[in-house]
């Protein structure tokens, strides 16, 4: 089958598998959206219908259908996914419980796949992580920030299906125009999101945690599969990719200590968050249209990164700059939000 048709086969199996997902999940009222489970879900759903919570299954089932030599990799997924619906379904409320069961589904991943992270340029790291027990725990740790990230992201609809779509384009783009070594699966796995993204955008489906845990595992494959094959690249630039949800990840984490709140405890001041509250309490544009609007405007801006530093992929003090770069314009807007914006 030439490349377009396949292109064009497996867009159209994807959006007939999402639109009957999607139909029989709401038919038979299957995982619907809860707004009252969490906090600051009543920040930005107040105003919505409520979808279901889908968006991971569509995904496994695609990825099952068409991904190659992939069976490891969708087992594991399907761990997470079942992970994510449980705690969408508020079965597994504690958070330290979901982490515990995230970390031993990881470590044996990691284990079993040898997907391990050796090199950080930085010799008396790489020292330590040539014991293989050590590199392992430190590629789970960093597949947890990930998931767990992507995770705190999923709060306006596209903002996560449209930033791992444009990581999976970085991604490509470098491979053919610089001959780098590529994973062939993200080419599809760009059609899953793209067919998701629409679906989103229109607020027919949400990912829910088991769609963000799902969609940060299989892109943590991706890249440390990439950066492993391709050694001349610089591993700040995954970092570089990957740098918003692992940062919102950890200063969450950070502010909720120095505030003395419980670390596991949702609020409303994660970025995205306040972005909208700022658009919404100014009135600056229509309410409807705030959600995803603030989504896309946070996603151009990685773009914009993603673009001015690709270039120096090899380069790790040029990529080092550009993350430094990045989290200074988020502390900025941070801070500088929390003094515009009423209570949230």
């Amino acid at each position: 089958m030439a490349l377009a048709e396949n292109i064009y086969y497996i867009c159209l199996v994807s959006l007939f598998i999402s639109s009957l997902t999607i139909f029989i999940f709401n038919k038979n009222n299957i995982l619907i959206d809860q707004v009252s489970f969490s906090e600051h879900k009543n920040l930005i759903k107040r105003i919505e219908k409520s979808p279901p919570l889908c968006g991971g299954i569509i995904i496994l089932i695609c990825s099952t259908l068409f991904f190659k030599n992939f069976f490891l990799m969708n087992l594991f997924g399907a761990f997470f996914l079942i992970i994510g619906i449980f705690s969408d379904s508020n079965k597994i409320a504690s958070p330290l419980i979901r982490i515990c069961i995230q970390f031993i589904t990881c470590f044996f991943f990691v284990a079993l796949s040898g997907l391990n992270i050796f090199d950080l340029r930085i010799d008396i790291l790489n020292h330590f992580l040539e014991i293989n027990f050590i590199s392992i725990l430190f590629t789970v740790f960093c597949i947890l920030i990930l998931i767990n990230g992507s995770n705190f992201l999923d709060g306006l609809n596209t903002l996560v299906l449209g930033y791992y779509t444009l990581v999976c384009i970085v991604l490509i783009y470098l491979s053919n125009n610089f001959n780098l070594i590529i994973n062939s699966n993200i080419s599809i796995l760009i059609i899953f999101l793209s067919v998701l993204f629409i679906f989103n955008f229109f607020g027919k489906v949400y990912l829910g945690d088991s769609g963000a845990y799902l969609i940060a595992f299989l892109i943590s494959f991706f890249v440390i599969d990439f950066s492993l094959k391709n050694t001349l690249v610089s591993p700040y630039f995954i970092c570089l990719l990957l740098w918003y949800p692992a940062f919102e990840n950890l200063f969450s984490i950070l502010r909720r200590i120095l505030s003395k709140n419980k670390i596991d405890a949702p609020d409303n001041y994660h970025l995205h968050h306040m972005i909208y509250a700022y658009f919404i309490q100014k009135k600056i544009i229509k309410i409807s249209y705030v959600n995803t609007f603030v989504a896309n405007l946070i996603n151009l801006y990685n773009l914009s990164s993603f673009v001015l530093f690709s270039r120096f992929y090899l380069s790790t003090k040029f990529l080092i700059i550009g993350i430094f770069l990045n989290i200074s314009v988020y502390l900025f807007l941070f801070f500088f939000l929390k003094t515009k914006v009423s209570k949230i």
